[in-house]
């Protein structure tokens, strides 16, 4: 259970920037009743206004969780992009099998840059691996009425 929540509907913001989730790590993904979460063990970032001044903190380990607008097989769109033989050839990926990859540990997913639109956010990420190259570039596409950042604890940047 966490002690902190920051909730936002996607009918309504077109930009967030009290939170982020640039150069965070997600571990473990689960999907269960149109809720898809993220785990992010070593937390995300969260902006504070006071003042006029802003304020950055990051936190302990936190959660991300999708409401997904639809089954996850139309809501969630996931490519992986591979260069072979000089040419890069993209691969869609199901949620499934980007969990199974997630959660044993297989595969971990690098939140990298995103940018959110009317009920979809789309992520910039980098798949990272045991091998050689040892990422990849991977985009990943969630139509979702609401998102709920949650953790415990803020630790200010300084």
């Amino acid at each position: 259970m966490y002690q902190y929540c920051h909730h936002i509907n996607t009918e309504i913001i077109t930009q967030d920037t009290n939170v982020g989730l640039h150069d965070c790590k997600a571990t473990q993904l689960s999907l269960k009743d149109g809720l898809l979460s993220f785990s992010f063990p070593d937390g995300f970032w969260v902006r504070k206004k006071e003042s006029d001044k802003d304020r950055l903190f990051y936190t302990d380990k936190g959660q991300v969780n999708f409401k997904l607008l639809y089954d996850a097989s139309v809501a969630v769109t996931i490519y992986i992009f591979t260069e072979k033989n000089g040419k890069v050839i993209r691969e869609e990926f199901t949620i499934e099998e980007l969990m199974y990859q997630i959660n044993n540990e297989l595969y971990s997913l690098e939140f990298l840059y995103s940018y959110i639109g009317y009920q979809t956010i789309k992520f910039y990420c980098w798949i990272w691996f045991d091998k050689e190259p040892y990422h990849k570039e991977c985009e990943l596409i969630i139509s979702a009425q609401e998102i709920t950042y949650q953790w415990n604890n803020l630790y200010e940047e300084l």
